[in-house]
């Protein structure tokens, strides 16, 4: 529990009150914000200093989940340590609580921008509370074993998030046998904690979105049906689009991995129908991108000639050759979400599941429809 020097306010109105509270607090004294002369590195005790509280109050303010703080003081603590570029000393605190402060993180790859954007948002975070993170790549393994975490196991970790768990998958019951704490970050796995995007409503997002420009002939690119994401978006799709008038069979559902080779050999696939769709959701973006490089080599133009939708707005998705209508997941958010849930773990509280909300970002992939088969 964070030590308050007055009752609880609300998060907007402590955060907005957090920049008066330091100039009243340095009015007799230094200004934290404006004495650069100092180049020692920037200390807990440091910023007790400049605040005017005990360094066990600093220590538990920079511990807090940000999404929990309210109180002012340690408001103004967190702002002033994110302008000294406060950096908690990682190895003096593992000798200090006998702790290793370790999160191990389990990944399929770092080349895919989604893992790599949210792996970044867990890293980040787990800075500001102190840990360090150690990573663990599934994408070389000839299965996905229980195995592929053997490495975090052995280095000690406190606990581990699990970014690419699959349906069958082992590892979470390898965890709760050794007591290590898990959280699932992105992906779902039956009843386990897990901090990921609303992927039912994106996909109803994205079928929303198609149905309103008069679209019926729909075609979807769908992944391994074992990993939650791919399958939670083509079902919230389909559910929509049934709601709306227009069931979507599964024949017009063509599989397809994460990556723009998939996409490619998606749209070699649509090429090969008696008749070419007049929209494609694609449940990934890089997908999204080999099926409008293939379609465009082939004289399709997209967005005028056929409608596509991807899925989580990786940097790439505005820079294509036309630029694409997705999904936006808040992938950094999840990350750092993610970490915050496993450390309640780590601490002993009950940690819940957390959905976190996507949102449309129509671009010119879809905004010029004139059908190529009409």
């Amino acid at each position: 529990m964070i030590e308050h020097s007055e009752a609880p306010s609300s998060p907007n109105r402590a955060q907005s009150d957090s920049g008066k509270l330091i100039r009243e607090i340095t009015d007799d004294g230094e200004s934290p914000m404006e004495d650069t002369r100092d180049t020692s590195p920037v200390t807990m005790a440091t910023l007790a200093k400049r605040v005017g509280v005990h360094i066990s109050t600093v220590s538990r303010a920079l511990q807090e989940p940000r999404q929990h703080t309210t109180n002012k003081t340690t408001l103004i603590i967190r702002e002033l340590a994110d302008q000294l570029d406060f950096q908690p000393d990682a190895t003096a605190s593992r000798l200090r609580t006998r702790r290793s402060r370790l999160i191990g993180v389990t990944v399929p790859s770092l080349t895919d921008p989604v893992h790599a954007t949210t792996y970044e948002g867990i890293d980040k975070q787990a800075l500001r509370r102190g840990y360090s993170t150690m990573l663990s790549m599934s994408a070389n393994l000839d299965d996905r074993s229980p195995s592929r975490a053997n490495s975090l196991i052995r280095s000690r970790v406190e606990g581990i998030i699990i970014q690419d768990t699959f349906e069958g998958d082992l590892l979470p019951a390898t965890l709760r046998k050794r007591h290590i704490p898990y959280v699932m970050c992105l992906r779902k796995n039956d009843d386990e904690v897990s901090v990921a995007v609303d992927d039912l409503l994106g996909g109803r997002l994205a079928a929303e979105h198609l149905a309103a420009a008069g679209h019926t002939e729909i075609a979807i690119i769908s992944p391994d049906s074992s990993v939650s994401t791919g399958r939670d978006r083509v079902e919230g799709f389909r559910r929509r689009m049934l709601e709306l008038g227009t069931r979507i069979d599964d024949s017009r559902i063509v599989p397809a991995g994460f990556d723009i080779a998939s996409g490619q050999r998606a749209a070699e696939t649509l090429l090969d129908w008696p008749k070419l769709p007049t929209a494609i959701f694609a449940s990934n973006d890089l997908t999204a991108a080999g099926i409008m490089f293939r379609l465009r080599e082939a004289g399709i133009t997209i967005g005028r000639d056929v409608a596509l939708v991807g899925y989580n707005d990786i940097e790439i998705s505005k820079h294509l050759p036309v630029p694409l209508t997705t999904i936006a997941s808040p992938l950094h958010e999840v990350g750092a979400r993610s970490l915050d849930t496993l450390v309640e773990a780590i601490e002993g509280r009950t940690p819940r599941s957390l959905k976190l909300t996507p949102q449309l970002l129509a671009r010119e992939s879809t905004l010029a429809f004139a059908p190529v088969n009409a």
